[in-house]
């Protein structure tokens, strides 16, 4: 009797439009029509982006964020525990599309894999995907390695300064020397002329000399971040956001403008809540750095409310709310929104499939 069952069953299924070949034609059609996404190595990359490349794009990026004319998710977070066949590490999605764009990018970023360290590589590593938002192919495959992360990064440092500083304004400190420092670096110089100080606990000076060099900066080596502080008028911070790296008693009585972009994960916070509290606070994306930006802490503090948020950052750059105001603390908290991974990611395809 099943095997009756079985044979009636196959003929039906040979007999079906399932099985003909004008469907088997156009499934075929519809799985293999893409051609390939195009793979930029790192080297390609690196070589033809700057962070020069990115502040227009990231800006308009902002704007567009600010009017709801981006579907930016939340960050999606894998935490890779430590056992003899995997980990240390963690990885971030993100990703965006801002409205009436030719593409949206998706971002994989892996970091602290620390054991790498060991086998001479690097302890982070990632891509971006560019798709084309009219058909849904995948267009291209940038292996950035965080360096497209960290230009849309520097890229919204120099939004920050034009927005919610004024000129007068004139000594930039940076606390953590590293690859974003330098990004921050020749982003504010894109915005204007000003006078540079440095700290970190290791490396200010080849930073100092690399930026002033690069860029006609002059700069001074800070001995502390106490020092540092009192001189500045812009801080912007970028460690790994392990620790607090400033105290409001530091900070210059004529007012300042904070720029922090350390904290991008709930385990992360650069700046004391008491100093959120006090200042002007503006966020790059309040859903987002209520969970992993510096406004976290100050929430779970209790020391501030979401209503305490003065503005989104596109908000300032509309005009719909307003940057600095006489000799206020500003504190602009940069997580990294999938607004600048989408942003990066045109200009990325735009520049290097002409290649």
């Amino acid at each position: 009797m099943f095997a009756c069952l079985a044979r009636q069953a196959i003929r039906k299924a040979g007999a079906s439009p399932l099985n003909s070949a004008g469907y088997q034609a156009s499934r075929a059609f519809a799985t293999s029509g893409f051609p390939p996404p195009r793979l930029f190595d790192y080297e390609t990359v690196t070589s033809n982006l700057t962070v020069g490349d990115a502040i227009e794009s990231v800006e308009e990026a902002f704007k567009a964020l600010a009017k709801g004319k981006v579907d930016v998710p939340m960050p999606m977070h894998i935490g890779i525990e430590e056992s003899s066949v995997a980990g240390p590490g963690d990885c971030h999605i993100k990703g965006g599309y801002i409205s009436a764009t030719p593409t949206f990018t998706v971002k994989l970023a892996c970091v602290s894999f620390y054991k790498n360290v060991e086998k001479n590589l690097p302890p982070g590593s990632g891509i971006f995907i560019v798709v084309n938002a009219i058909t849904g192919a995948p267009l291209g495959v940038f292996q950035e390695n965080r360096f497209m992360t960290d230009l849309r990064t520097g890229a919204a440092g120099a939004v920050a300064m034009k927005y919610c500083t004024n000129p007068d304004q004139e000594v930039v400190g940076f606390i953590g020397c590293g690859a974003i420092a330098k990004n921050m670096a020749r982003a504010a110089a894109a915005v204007r002329s000003y006078k540079g100080v440095a700290f970190a606990l290791e490396g200010a000076e080849d930073f100092a000399k690399e930026m002033s060099e690069e860029l006609g900066v002059p700069f001074e080596i800070a001995s502390t971040a106490k020092e540092l502080c009192g001189k500045s008028d812009v801080i912007y911070t970028q460690t790994p956001g392990g620790a607090m790296v400033l105290e409001k008693d530091w900070l210059n009585p004529k007012g300042v403008t904070i720029i922090a972009s350390g904290s991008d994960q709930p385990t992360k916070c650069e700046i004391p809540p008491d100093v959120l509290a006090a200042s002007k606070y503006i966020s790059d994306l309040t859903k987002q750095t209520s969970k992993v930006g510096e406004l976290r802490s100050a929430l779970l503090a209790g020391v501030m409310t979401e209503d305490d948020v003065h503005a989104e950052l596109g908000e300032v750059v509309n005009g719909d709310k307003s940057g600095r105001e006489g000799n206020e603390i500003i504190v602009v908290d940069l997580t990294g929104t999938g607004a600048q991974d989408a942003a990066i990611g045109q200009v990325a395809w735009d520049k290097l499939s002409q290649l």
